[in-house]
């Protein structure tokens, strides 16, 4: 609320009522006139209860009487149902912009593909310019099939196919060449003896780039890209892991806790928020380690095939 609306109202008009031993706290603190500490005090929220510390203390006395209180409370917490309902507000959003978003792409597109197709005619004799040109029309194609269901449905039912990840990361690896190398980025990568996983093909190429570019965008000059796969055993069921390494900055703190929160890091948040989605929904989970100055490594397990 704005302040300009509440002033002139009662605390507890805005705020949860205060009580110490069934008595208004700001009550007794004008009464005593000496500050008054409540530790743990539990606030009553929306199916939830918070508890902060609470000081009141006067601090403006005039002849004897208190004309002011200031009220701290610490640590500040927002009620976990708020916190889920502010979420969902943003879930809607990310869905409006996306929905927009899908329907600005296709013009676009369009003229990609008809550049890339020209560029193939022309220099036909170019192996590698080829390469690269079948690796992008292909590409174009399946994005614009993306867009059409996206359009029409929901990523939970994509059509399921048989996923060899270790040839999808070989070709995310030659088209994101020229990104690393632009930008003096060493890269690795680690193809490990994995099984096939039951998964939209486009949709985990999406879920894996989102990572990679990342790692990309937050490296500078020199930096060192290691992507490895894997597979690994978590609370009994087998899993496909790709795990994605960075020499940038690191995050803040260790991984998110709230992903669909908008972040203004160039969409990295969203990027991971849209990887995370996928994952789960076809039974699979995204786990971040990061550290401030120590890079940052992105897991995303897959469920192996049954």
């Amino acid at each position: 609320m704005a302040s300009s609306a509440v002033l002139g109202m009662k605390y507890y008009e805005v705020l949860p009522r205060i009580l110490a031993d069934d008595r208004d706290a700001l009550s007794v603190v004008l009464a005593d006139k000496t500050p008054l500490d409540l530790k743990g005090y539990s606030f009553n929220c929306l199916h939830d209860r918070v508890k902060a510390d609470v000081r009141i203390d006067p601090v403006r006395v005039d002849s004897g009487k208190v004309e002011e209180l200031r009220v701290e409370i610490s640590p500040y917490s927002v009620c976990a149902m708020a916190r889920k309902l502010q979420n969902s507000q943003r879930l809607i959003d990310i869905g409006k912009i996306a929905s927009t978003l899908a329907h600005g792409v296709r013009n676009p597109l369009n003229a990609i593909k008809g550049s890339v197709v020209y560029l193939r005619e022309k220099y036909s004799n170019e192996q590698t310019l080829i390469e690269f040109t079948k690796i992008m029309e292909e590409e174009i194609t399946r994005l614009d099939n993306f867009i059409s269901k996206f359009l029409s449905t929901s990523i939970s039912v994509a059509g399921l196919s048989e996923s060899g990840v270790n040839v999808l990361l070989k070709k995310i690896e030659i088209y994101t060449f020229l990104q690393t190398h632009t930008k003096d980025i060493s890269a690795t990568y680690e193809y490990g003896d994995i099984p096939l996983v039951a998964i939209d093909s486009f949709q985990l190429e999406q879920a894996v780039l989102n990572v990679i570019n990342n790692a990309i965008e937050a490296m500078g000059s020199g930096g060192h890209l290691s992507v490895r796969t894997r597979t690994q055993k978590v609370s009994g069921n087998d899993f496909v892991l790709i795990e994605v390494s960075d020499t940038g900055p690191g995050m803040a703190d260790n991984g998110f806790n709230d992903i669909s929160h908008e972040n203004k890091d160039k969409g990295r948040g969203f990027g991971l928020f849209i990887t995370r989605e996928i994952l789960q929904c076809y039974g699979g989970f995204l786990e971040i380690r990061s550290r401030k100055g120590a890079g940052t490594t992105v897991r995303l397990y897959l469920r192996v095939s049954i």
